[in-house]
């Protein structure tokens, strides 16, 4: 339970951070996913984190359980970025995958 807590609470910096950087450098903001995977993924190498040896399964490579980390890093930011649109009515931006909502036309 707790290695999924770290991996949640590492996903979840991942995004303040990507929100912070994009912030600060309006240059970035077309490069948010791309920023996403980089940080989310460079967090688990610094870190020597890998959810595969906190659960006891058994990965050949070490590397390969470190990058695969990484990946759910970044992909458990999804979830989050949709629970503070919900929570917060923001609009994603245009990269992200979290789909169009449109508004029920009165008819």
């Amino acid at each position: 339970m707790y290695a999924f807590a770290i991996v949640a609470l590492l996903a979840l910096a991942t995004v303040k951070l990507v929100d912070f950087l994009t912030d600060a450098v309006p240059s970035i903001k077309s490069m948010k996913s791309l920023l996403t995977f980089v940080l989310g993924i460079g967090s688990v190498l610094l870190l020597d984190y890998s959810l595969f040896d906190s659960f006891g399964v058994a990965v050949r490579n070490h590397n390969t359980g470190l990058w695969m980390t990484g990946l759910i890093v970044a992909g458990m930011t999804v979830p989050w970025r949709a629970m503070f649109g919900y929570l917060t009515h923001d609009k994603a931006a245009s990269d992200e995958t979290l789909g169009e909502h449109r508004m029920i036309k009165a008819a």
